[in-house]
């Protein structure tokens, strides 16, 4: 049984209440606590663990990142290459609610047929959560009032997923597509074609915001800070696909298209490389989906099946799995082995195969959709906001939860992982049930972890359009770090013991990470 659902168990036999929520400013474990309309969000939050403030220039100025671990360099060389940008969109767009539909099914993660045949055997899942059969009642799960700054916890077996349609149909697909440039490509491969330059450090206003916390970051080129045709949401990196890290120092950012221009582009990631800090490189590649068949393949921009780009609200790299946010249906899967080089990148507007060409909307790369995870039917309703990873649990656990823009009452969600294949661990029925839940007591999530029992939970515009960090537990009142305007998912990496996020806004966006404190 995990740490927290013995945590949840205790809580609830013991019946705890706590008093009145109030938050206390970053200032380290012991300082004093204040009351909630206290300025918590001046910025002023001495993180007296992690170091103390540096000095800033003028509003315009980019501050050098100084938390950056150097793991060694490895030298890659810029390549030419066509830059795309969109057009003009409103980047404060909320979570869509839209349908979705059925998908693809993979192969084992360690071991199994390479071409998506029938699976090994293979051991069980490891310790799936013991629940009664579907349907549930969802009156308990569903709370219509909660104490605002206090994790209140739920059943997680109210909630379930299962894996849809046929994985090895839309591998074989995605293999036609890449032979056609020689090949597929493992997303590592990608390293030795990185195309764009990042800029060392944060923006004055995120510099500003996190000014006593030993903060380090990058920023995009000029043409994807400003671009208001794609939006960041995402963050992943190597810490979470390997489970001792990676000799180079990597990070996955998701974006969504806004279409202006008419063409739904869909969602990108792109592969960020600090591990040397002073020198950040980076590419954008195009998630897709497979369509047609070997003999004839095509691939599609990354949808909702209702139509409009998949916001691609939170992202997890579990090599060689990307798992992606579908909001209201579960998680898109992406195999990150089946790397896709197009043949031709001089038309922004066309996408798939036509005759001798393969076109990805001017992107040199694309990634292939080749499962998916939605609502099992009897469960109750929860949505897909963003995802994170927890390595401290033993399985390691992916971490869901839900955006609501005016109420407290967003849930968490925790779901067991099988480190065997890199699937969710199913039970005997084929379902995958949480395991464990909460309503996380904050508004306006855009991201949560959950690590050694501490949740944190990455919060937007809650006070004069500035983010908060909450870090907090069961049992305890949620207490609040200074985090960037515009903040979204996030990640940590194990190695620095440091927590990131991604920043959407046009001009005013980074990529920043900040040490991890306990509650």
């Amino acid at each position: 049984m995990n740490v927290w659902r013995l945590r949840v168990l205790a809580l609830l036999l013991a019946g705890c209440v706590e008093p009145t929520a109030v938050l206390e400013p970053g200032r380290g474990a012991d300082a004093g606590r204040v009351d909630a309309a206290a300025s918590l969000d001046a910025g002023a939050q001495p993180d007296r663990g992690a170091g103390m403030a540096r000095d800033l220039g003028p509003a315009d100025v980019l501050v050098p990142d100084r938390g950056a671990v150097d793991v060694g360099v490895w030298d890659l060389g810029l390549l030419d290459a066509a830059l795309p940008d969109g057009e003009a969109r409103d980047s404060a767009v909320a979570d869509r609610d839209l349908p979705d539909a059925g998908a693809p099914d993979l192969e084992p993660f360690d071991g199994g047929p390479p071409d998506g045949g029938p699976p090994d055997e293979g051991p069980p899942d490891p310790d799936p959560p013991l629940c009664e059969p579907l349907p549930a009642a969802c009156g308990p799960v569903t709370p219509q009032a909660a104490q605002e700054h206090h994790l209140q916890p739920l059943d997680g077996c109210a909630f379930a997923l299962r894996r849809t349609g046929d994985v090895a149909a839309a591998q074989a697909v995605a293999d036609a597509l890449a032979e056609r440039t020689g090949g597929p490509r493992d997303l590592l491969e990608v390293l030795g074609d990185l195309n764009r330059q990042g800029v060392p450090g944060v923006g004055a206003a995120a510099a500003d915001r996190l000014r006593n916390h030993d903060y380090g970051g990058v920023r995009w080129n000029a043409g994807d800070v400003d671009t208001d045709a794609w939006y960041p949401q995402g963050i992943t990196g190597a810490d979470d696909a390997f489970a001792d890290g990676h000799p180079r120092r990597l990070l996955l950012v998701s974006w969504y298209d806004h279409a202006d221009d008419g063409v739904e582009k869909g969602s990108r990631i792109s592969l960020l490389d600090l591990t040397d800090a002073d020198d950040p490189r980076y590419r954008h590649l195009l998630l897709v989906t497979p369509q047609g068949t070997p003999q004839a393949p095509d691939f599609g921009p990354l949808l909702y099946d209702g139509g409009g780009s998949l916001h691609a609200g939170g992202v997890v790299w579990w090599h060689p799995w990307l798992y992606v946010a579908d909001t209201t249906q579960g998680l898109r899967v992406f195999d990150l082995t089946r790397v896709i080089r197009v043949s031709h990148v001089d038309d922004g507007a066309r996408i798939g195969v036509d005759g001798a060409r393969m076109d990805a909307h001017a992107y040199r790369y694309a990634v292939p959709q080749v499962a998916r995870y939605q609502l099992a039917p009897g469960g109750c309703a929860v949505r897909f906001s963003f995802v994170g990873l927890d390595r401290s649990e033993d399985p390691p656990v992916l971490v869901t939860g839900e955006y609501h823009r005016d109420d407290v009452l967003g849930r968490v969600v925790r779901w067991p992982l099988d480190p065997a294949t890199g699937w969710l661990a199913a039970d005997a029925r084929g379902q995958v049930r949480a395991l464990d839940a909460a309503v996380a007591a904050q508004s306006r999530m855009q991201g949560a972890l959950t690590w050694q029992g501490d949740t944190y939970l990455s919060c937007s515009s809650q006070t004069s359009g500035l983010g908060r960090l909450y870090r907090t537990r069961a049992g305890l009142e949620s207490r609040v770090t200074a985090w960037p305007r515009g903040c979204e998912d996030l990640y940590l990496e194990r190695h620095t013991d440091r927590i990131w996020t991604v920043t959407e806004y046009p001009g005013d966006r980074d990529v920043v990470g900040i040490p991890r404190r306990a509650p």
